[in-house]
């Protein structure tokens, strides 16, 4: 089982809030998002496959979304009333196949561009894209492979989060993203390998609120367009000025655009 990151005793509160952390993250990415949330809800943060402290992933060993969803499993069937579901990026993708695995578990997504990057390929209109991931894919995946972590990780940072932002952390925080390097690779190839078509996500019925940064690269910027015109129940939330990495970066913006019931005294940004 993952290790958890519980902010409140679960028997407190009468709904769970479940959340899937992103590539090279960890549950406590979610610390800042989730402070509004402390009291109203039981709040988990498991870290996924890979990603405990004391867990290597070996270069080369294959990932897979049906593996990652598997592996919090446990925590949905615990809780047979239901949860909502949080994932961003990589841990959106996995949150969607949890959704669609087990869809009488899931109460609601709140996903911050899920990485769903196969829904990029076959379409002129979204060819751009597509391409600019598998470039962004190729090439950290080869310098994993060839044993050039540093370089991988510096390629990562620095397309998600900005040219220069890998040279602005300090060395600690490189060490981390650079140990979770080969998981990183095994994970590009499992979003690029996924075969949901996007008729699939017509079965997901519960609410769904997609939040997508205006800063972001294109690649994610286009998946959460194509979802929320395919989800029966899906919203689209745009945040300008904040970047794939807003969980992280912008809180309490990002914060701001979660479920209104979910605070009752928040006043919602506009879409």
């Amino acid at each position: 089982m993952s290790t958890l990151h519980s902010v409140r005793p679960l028997q407190a509160a009468p709904e769970t809030v479940l959340c899937v952390h992103a590539s090279a993250a960890g549950g406590r990415s979610f610390d800042a998002l989730l402070a509004p949330l402390r009291d109203r809800f039981a709040l988990l943060a498991p870290e996924r496959l890979g990603y405990a402290a004391a867990q290597h992933w070996p270069v080369g060993t294959p990932a897979s979304l049906d593996a990652e969803a598997e592996h919090l499993e446990p925590l949905l069937a615990a809780r047979p009333q239901g949860v909502h579901l949080i994932g961003h990026s990589f841990g959106g993708a996995v949150a969607l196949q949890m959704a669609l695995r087990w869809p009488t578990h899931v109460k609601s997504l709140t996903l911050f561009e899920p990485a769903r990057f196969a829904l990029l390929f076959g379409a002129a209109e979204t060819e751009e894209a597509g391409q600019q991931i598998v470039r962004l894919g190729r090439t950290v995946c080869m310098l994993v492979l060839s044993g050039q972590q540093y370089e991988a990780a510096a390629c990562f940072v620095d397309y998600w989060s900005g040219e220069g932002t890998w040279q602005s952390l300090d060395r600690r925080r490189q060490e981390g993203v650079i140990r979770h390097m080969p998981k990183v690779r095994a994970e590009f190839e499992a979003a690029f390998s996924d075969r949901t078509p996007l008729a699939a996500y017509r079965r997901l019925t519960m609410p769904v609120r997609l939040i997508v940064g205006g800063d972001s690269p294109l690649p994610t910027r286009q998946i959460g367009q194509l979802l929320v015109a395919s989800l029966p129940r899906a919203e689209l939330r745009f945040l300008p000025g904040v970047g794939h990495m807003g969980p992280v970066t912008h809180p309490q913006q990002v914060a701001g655009h979660l479920p209104e019931d979910w605070q009752p005294l928040h006043q919602p940004l506009a879409a």
